[in-house]
This record gives structure tokens, C-alpha cells and sequence, in this order.
């Protein structure tokens, strides 16, 4: 069986590599809108694609071809676009990290919130400074 041309396993690394920058593009959207069932999907369909391009990757790197790779101007700039891709990726990639962090600072400052404003007799700090609704405060005492 003859293995696949090495352009035609650039250009699928390239359409791979656009599909991960539409998939970061959903998941920063995802994140804006707070929809955690989206975020989830998002976040399983990303983990596959990534295993995708780095198994890719792995074959074209063991490509026959890839020695000559610097004497075929077609294929570099390929790869020059794959490059361009996944940079691109990895910005938004950083982007969606830090937009997730704000996003779980947020709950967690409703959250501590919340507990405040419904256990106000019951709440307590624990060593880190969160707070915690003591469920069993007072109940362990025999006077």
C-alpha cells in the first residue's frame, strides 16, 4: 500500500489545524455565554482533534519525503501555513484560558456570596480563607 503524498498530508494538517482554530472560536463564545454544556463539548471535541493533529504530526515527521522538503517551495510554504494556524490557535487557545479563569472567578465569588446571604448563622472560613457553611455547627456539643 503506497502511503499518502506528503502535500496531501500537509494540506490535511491544515484543514485539521483550521478546524481547531473554528472549534477554540465555539468555545471562546461557549465561555462569553457561561453555557457549560456547550463548554464540555467543546472541550471533548477539542481533545480528539488535538490527538488527531499530533498523530499527524507524528506521521509526517516519519514521512519518506520529508528530507527533500526543503527543495519543494509548494511544500514549505505548507508548512509555513500550518505554522501561521497553529500560532493562531495558540492564541486563542491562551485567550479561552484566561476568559475560563475569569469566568471561574466569578462563580466562585456568587457562589461565596450565596452562602453568605442564606447560611449567615451557620458560615464559617476555612484555612485558605474560602468560606463554608458549617452543616454541623453546634450539634456536637453536650452541655
Amino acid at each position: 500500500m503506497a502511503s499518502p503524498s506528503l502535500d496531501n498530508m500537509l494540506s490535511q494538517q491544515l484543514t485539521r489545524l483550521g478546524q481547531l482554530l473554528a472549534l477554540l472560536e465555539q468555545e471562546t463564545e461557549a465561555l462569553v455565554n457561561r453555557n457549560i454544556d456547550d463548554i464540555e463539548t467543546l472541550l471533548k471535541r477539542k481533545v480528539g482533534l488535538l490527538d488527531e493533529i499530533k498523530m499527524a504530526d507524528i506521521s509526517i515527521s516519519r514521512h519518506g519525503d520529508i528530507k527533500t522538503l526543503a527543495e519543494q517551495p509548494e511544500q514549505l510554504a505548507l508548512v509555513e501555513q500550518c505554522k501561521q494556524a497553529l500560532s493562531s490557535c495558540h492564541e486563542r487557545n491562551s485567550h479561552n484560558h484566561k476568559q475560563a479563569e475569569l469566568v471561574s472567578a466569578s462563580l466562585t465569588r456568587l457562589q461565596q456570596l450565596l452562602l453568605r446571604s442564606s447560611h449567615s448563622n451557620a458560615l464559617t472560613y476555612t484555612g485558605k480563607g474560602n468560606t463554608h457553611v458549617g452543616q454541623r455547627l453546634g450539634r456536637s456539643i453536650i452541655a
